[in-house]
């Protein structure tokens, strides 16, 4: 085992019969056991979406009730269980197969709702939700709705083994509330390597002789927007099944097979079919029933073995469902589970995730590495999970049409956004997988080159749109739409014209992503070049040309940040269209194709906006300063493109400061990546990458939510997309594209590491580059590349020239070329985050940081004294005090002044006091009588505004600036043990019984010059 984290709560718990040491997450009740990827709640907390988990093989996926493997739907949390855009259907459990998407004229919500009038909408079809076993016992029935008073909370545990995607329940369960006590044990996968079968086990172990019956369910009110193709009970077997149509698709079917399999103490001879509207609504549901005379303390096993097939990818899939589960009868649940562990365990090795264990063998003592430590494996499991693999292809008789399908938001296991596909695909899961599963990624290039007929017939589409102009457009082009599906074809959801054209900016930077990382040169040439070229060749005719400037321009578009529509001069589209002209051309010209001189020309001819006078990229022309942004907009330029912008840091700040916590959660970790690449100074990049993170993550399964907040009168009226695989995949870009600085070029390896001082060690991932995987680690001062061995770390695509030629490698920005041989090489780290911005500043990054009260998500106590004014601390209510705390360790220094910036709140009063003590109790009347126990540095009621809000010039644009309160003492004075900043009210709202906290965005403590007085020990 691995040392234990220090300073955290150790549990001894023991589950399924072996003991495991669990470290205590900050969720109650929440464990998470590092050394074998186990996560395990202790909390029953049945119909709420949050506690739900999703499994899936990347063809068959299925989300399960927190009571056990059960069809659910959702308790109304206030009067809402709604699923958010499009289809506001009712939030509940769902299962699909990969693309089985239906038609449909309309869904309830749209962006264009009058191009429906073109052609209809194609969304995500379910199939019946096969995982159900239920019991009944006196007279009572254990499913999802279960009464919670009848499971004893006690015994009750739900662990997901992250390692072998097994998820298991375990408790007891009185029915009645009164008598028979049933400890009750399930575990379930959805096979990794056999991707048409999964199975179900059921262990019973009763206190007293009873008889149960045990229902096999295949419930049909999970098959939303499908059509009823069937169902049977098969007389000769202990099999039931049903097949659905996805809505309006007449040529397609899906095939659900049920087979069940027990001990002797199942009587086979009680089977019977179960009385239509027991268990679902819908025709497609059907259920078989046993009885099982349980016998006292003896457990019995009853297994169901699912085989899930649709003619999309099986011509044949009646036969291929069947099949698949009476095969997997035959070879019974721990063959089948063998075979499945050990796939996964070749998918997700822990060389393929992060690690940031000292060499020593511990973690360092903070919980936020702990929480960094669980996200490095579970946000790439959960987007894994939606990935088919070679070998899986393989197993399904080479069947390539199962890699063809791209990842929609939350995965196989929900319809949320009606299983469309974004640009979340490619430019947020897509890249921090990429680097080390690029095989795994590959479908989701696989899918444009399906799409991709459809996209250059989607050009003709330009009369529905302002892009109506005869001759306009020319053949060689192709357009993707926003939102795509089946068909990949323009609609009301998914406009191809007037709104979101980077998205096939970003296709073609994923494509160049794949390229280096697999260095599959042919593939790229012969499948994904040619895309690329027809989406320059549309790009180039979609600009307008500006008489009076001189200049290409777009026109009537919409960038990332979807608050603001239809507009013209788009910063970051711009700058993404530009870079793909010429990326473009230069990778032509690499494999020996003309280069196209009107892309060249108009390359040439384009300009990001700007304001000169505030020093940042406007993120459109007529951008004003009452901007509200909803997501990462102009920061993506420094994040993904080969940009040379010379406001860079003045982006981040003025962009940090306009962001609204109504937005999605992946916005966070661009800002992690951007602050660590550019701020000359401080550790801010860390705090982005909590935020990015912490107040995203649900208990009890570490699954992204899409907002801040799940509350929708609380989050700006938006439900919730669950599980957000868009924010795991932004979260896990932060370690290689943030910390190590890693930026993808085909010609060489670049990298610019640096470590905040929170982090003192970070073994990588592997990472590949040209097909060749590679060992990077970095410590406070240094990181040494090492190429891995040849016959494990090598992709079948790797460029060849590499076996015999050393890597070359950059270092960002900084001068030269390095090379890496067979031999390790160390480069020195950049070190911002140990450079001070103020000088002199004691309080820089230091890692021991609490607050007295709450505070608002993602608004850490630690970003008061990052070094960046662009983070801040604010306490979660105006009308109580607030205290900010550090510990100094043994270290005290003679201050000189304090600099508080309040960002845009200050507060009505602060004080700023020493000691040696840890106690939080006090308020500012108290501390002007200079207590004993404490040294009161500095106090003031009515805090002035040095930058104070001014309605007249809330629409200029001007350079980030907070309120700010500078003292210098006449005196100086010995900081002690502890220095406090305590906070009282709200300067801006103070009349507001619910409004916030005043903010702080940077506390300085400047020192008198010299040595610091250490503390005796």
């Amino acid at each position: 085992m691995r040392p234990l984290l220090a300073g955290l709560v150790v549990l001894s718990l023991c589950f399924t019969g072996t003991t495991a040491i669990n470290y205590r997450t900050r969720f109650p009740d929440v464990y998470w056991d590092d050394d074998n990827w186990h996560l395990t709640t202790t909390n029953f907390d049945p119909g709420h979406y949050q506690s739900r988990l999703s499994l899936s093989n990347g063809y068959l996926g299925i989300n399960v009730a927190a009571a056990g493997p059960f069809f659910e739907v959702d308790k109304a949390v206030y009067d809402d269980n709604i699923n958010g855009w499009p289809l506001f259907d009712r939030r509940q459990t769902f299962a699909t197969i990969a693309g089985f998407y239906g038609e449909q004229e309309r869904t309830n919500g749209s962006n264009y709702p009058w191009l429906d009038q073109f052609g209809g909408e194609s969304t995500i079809s379910g199939i019946p939700h096969w995982a159900g076993l239920m019991v009944e016992a006196e007279g009572e029935t254990l499913d999802a709705s279960v009464n919670p008073d009848e499971i004893d909370r006690y015994t009750f545990s739900s662990t997901l083994d992250v390692a072998g995607a097994v998820l298991s329940w375990k408790y007891s369960w009185k029915p009645g509330g009164t008598g028979t006590i049933i400890d009750v044990e399930y575990s379930m996968f959805v096979h990794k390597l056999h991707v048409n079968q999964a199975a179900v086990q059921l262990k019973l172990t009763a206190s007293r002789d009873t008889t149960v019956t045990v229902y096999d369910v295949l419930d049909g009110d999970c098959a939303v927007r499908t059509d009823f193709a069937g169902k049977g009970y098969e007389a000769d077997e202990t099999t039931i099944w049903s097949a659905v149509r996805p809505s309006d698709i007449s040529n397609v079917t899906a095939y659900i097979y049920s087979t069940l399999k027990g001990d002797s103490c199942i009587d086979f001879g009680t089977r019977a079919l179960v009385k239509e509207g027991r268990f679902g609504k819908n025709q497609s549901s059907i259920a078989q029933s046993v009885q099982i005379n349980l016998q006292a303390g003896k457990t019995t096993e009853v297994d169901k073995y699912v085989g899930a097939a649709s003619s999309d990818a099986f011509p044949d899939a009646q036969a291929i469902a069947k099949n698949a589960s009476c095969t997997g009868a035959s070879r019974g649940y721990a063959d089948l589970l063998h075979d499945h562990i050990q796939e996964w365990n070749s998918i997700l090795p822990p060389s393929s995730v992060d690690s940031y264990y000292l060499p020593n063998g511990s973690l360092p003592d903070n919980p936020d590495i702990l929480e960094l430590q669980i996200t490095a494996v579970t946000n790439p499991f959960y987007i894994l999970q939606n990935t088919v693999g070679a070998k899986a292809i393989a197993a399904a008789g080479n069947n390539t049409s199962l890699a063809s399908h791209s990842i929609p938001v939350c995965g196989l296991g929900s319809d949320c956004y009606a299983g469309f596909i974004f640009w979340d695909a490619e430019i947020w899961m897509a890249p921090g997988l990429q680097v080390s599963h690029p095989q795994a990624m590959q479908q989701i290039m696989n899918y444009r080159i399906e799409k991709y007929p459809q996209a250059q017939e989607n050009i003709k589409w330009a009369f529905t749109s302002s892009q109506n102009q005869t001759g306009k457009f020319s053949a060689g082009g192709a357009v993707y739409p926003w939102t795509s599906a089946r068909n990949g074809n323009c609609t009301g959801t998914g406009p191809c014209f007037d709104y979101e054209y980077h998205i096939n900016g970003d296709i073609g930077l994923s494509f160049y992503n794949q390229y280096t990382v697999s260095g599959d040169g042919a593939y790229f040439k012969e499948q994904l070049l040619p895309i690329s070229n027809a989406i320059a060749h549309f790009y180039a005719e979609l600009l307008t040309f500006n008489e009076s400037s001189g200049m290409y321009v777009l026109r009537n578009a919409t960038d990332p940040d979807e608050y603001t529509n239809n507009v013209d001069n788009l910063g970051f589209t711009t700058a993404l269209i530009q870079s793909h002209l010429n990326e473009t051309n230069r990778l032509n010209t690499w494999f020996g194709l003309p280069v196209n001189e009107t892309w060249m020309e108009r390359a040439g001819k384009m300009r990001i906006p700007t304001n000169d006078d505030a020093q940042i990229v406007l993120e459109y022309s007529t951008m004003n300063g009452s901007i509200s942004v909803k997501q990462a907009d102009v920061i993506l330029i420094d994040d993904l493109l080969p940009y040379d912008n010379p406001y860079a840091l003045q982006d981040l700040d003025y962009y940090a400061a306009k962001q609204s916590s109504n937005g999605p959660g992946m916005t966070y970790s661009v800002f992690s990546i951007v602050a660590n690449e550019i701020s000359p100074s401080g550790c801010s990049s860390y705090s982005y990458d909590l935020y990015g993170s912490q107040p995203y993550t649900r208990a009890p399964w570490f699954q992204f939510s899409e907002q801040l907040l799940d509350e929708f009168d609380s989050n700006g009226g938006t439900h919730p997309a669950f599980p957000f695989l868009t924010g795991m995949g932004g979260a896990n870009r932060v370690a290689v594209f943030g910390y190590l600085s890693l930026r993808l070029f085909v010609d060489r390896l670049d990298i610019d590491p640096s470590l905040p001082p929170q982090i003192p060690y970070l073994n990588y991932r592997v990472i590949y580059w040209q097909g060749h995987g590679l060992n990077i680690i970095s410590n406070a001062t240094h990181t040494t590349l090492a190429r891995l061995p040849r016959e494990n770390f090598t992709l079948p695509t790797a460029n060849e020239t590499f076996f015999t030629e050393p890597i070359p490698v950059t270092l960002g920005s900084r001068p030269g070329k390095l090379f890496l041989h067979h031999q390790t090489l160390t480069i020195e780290n950049r070190m911002a985050g140990h450079k001070l911005t103020v000088q002199d500043n004691i309080l820089q990054c230091v890692t021991k940081v609490t607050s007295s009260s709450p505070y608002l998500p993602g608004q850490f106590p630690r970003s008061a004294i990052d070094g960046a004014s662009s983070t801040k601390w604010q306490p979660a209510v105006h009308n109580a005090t607030a205290i900010l705390s550090i510990d100094m360790g043994d270290q005290y220094f003679p201050i000189r002044e304090i600099l508080l910036d309040w960002g845009n709140i200050p507060p009505v009063a602060f004080s700023v006091f020493f000691s040696n003590y840890s106690g939080l109790g006090y308020r500012v009347k108290e501390l002007q009588d200079n207590s004993t126990r404490i040294v009161n540095v500095t106090w003031a009621n009515n805090v002035p505004f040095s930058q104070p809000w001014d309605p007249a010039s809330a629409n200029v644009i001007k350079p980030y600036i907070g309120n700010q309160t500078n003292v210098s003492l006449p005196h100086p004075v010995w900081s002690g043990r502890f220095v406090h900043l305590l906070v009282e009210g709200n300067a801006n709202a103070q009349s507001e019984i619910e409004a916030p906290g005043a903010t702080v965005a940077e506390w300085s403590l400047i020192k008198v010059g010299g040595a610091p007085l250490k503390m005796r020990d």
